[in-house]
């Protein structure tokens, strides 16, 4: 079925980015420059907790996909059964 093709490549390029996403933060740590080490234990706290909260979303967001793409499912077969016991 094409719309559950077109689903799993959403679901792949959602996961690429995601991937994108971690990877680039983790460039960024080596190569920072002139950061101050009273702040660093701060800094760190409050990068964490927005990548917690990227990835909280970016989950919720998947776990939403998923039951729209089942209940769609669900319907799809429901009117498919339907309309062959009203022939």
């Amino acid at each position: 079925m094409i719309w559950t093709s077109d689903c799993d490549q959403f679901l792949r390029q959602l996961s690429d980015r995601q991937q994108g996403i971690l990877n680039s933060w983790l460039s960024t740590i080596p190569t920072m420059e002139n950061f101050n080490i009273g702040n660093f234990r701060d800094t760190f706290e409050n990068t964490l907790k927005f990548q917690e909260q990227v990835m909280t979303s970016s989950l919720e967001f998947q776990a939403l996909v998923a039951r729209l793409s089942i209940e769609t499912q669900k319907q799809f077969w429901e009117s498919y059964f339907n309309i062959l016991r009203n022939r």
